[in-house]
């Protein structure tokens, strides 16, 4: 018992140094920013109530979140967030009155669940960075999750005492899911411009 208690103090005394020469970091911080191309289409087929249903879709005009992250060994870093957009589209029933077709509008919402992983370049408060990750869980209102979805990302980071502001571009490859019980889904592809303001402890 004594010899075991002896090795796990040398290997406290010998781990404490790495972990105070390479420190963990963890943040906490909220995003903002808009997309780039369309954010919804009309995903509803293979059945024959296609042919008397059209769905019109309306785009975002904002992306919103939050998120929470670490930093390993100064250089990686790795964050799971969550996304918010509105999502609003329109039902259009073809299947009587040729000139006025009855429409429904609906409103509702979508949230993205990403877990992103990045490496950050050079030295100093301000550093570039790149990397990627996958968009593990998707919901929309009216439509199907289109998980898990690859994203590739980069930007720049400015570190300001222990604020850091992240201007960040992400590509989002979704897969392509189209079936009776969904009426809208994301597009094949979605970029994103994001402008996080993260507080790093």
């Amino acid at each position: 018992m004594k010899y075991l208690l002896r090795v796990c103090i040398v290997a406290a005394l010998a781990v404490i140094p790495t972990f105070a020469q390479r420190p963990v970091k963890i943040e906490v911080g909220a995003y903002g920013g808009v997309p780039l191309n369309h954010t919804l289409q009309s995903n509803f087929c293979c059945t024959t109530a296609v042919a008397f249903f059209r769905y019109e879709t309306e785009d975002a005009s904002y992306i919103t979140g939050l998120s929470a992250g670490v930093v390993l060994h100064d250089r990686v870093h790795v964050a799971f967030g969550a996304m918010y957009m509105p999502v609003a589209f329109r039902s259009i029933d073809t299947t009587c009155c040729p000139i006025a077709n009855p429409t429904t509008s609906r409103h509702g919402t979508s949230w993205e669940f990403p877990l992103l992983g990045d490496y950050r370049w050079l030295s100093g408060a301000v550093r570039p960075f790149s990397g990627g990750g996958l968009v593990i869980d998707n919901r929309i209102s009216g439509g199907d999750n289109q998980t898990p979805a690859p994203v590739v990302s980069g930007g720049v980071e400015w570190l300001r005492h222990s604020f850091v502001i992240r201007p960040e571009l992400r590509y989002i490859q979704y897969p392509e899911h189209r079936g009776p019980n969904a009426s809208v889904g994301r597009p094949g592809t979605q970029m994103q411009i994001l402008i996080g303001v993260t507080y790093r402890m």
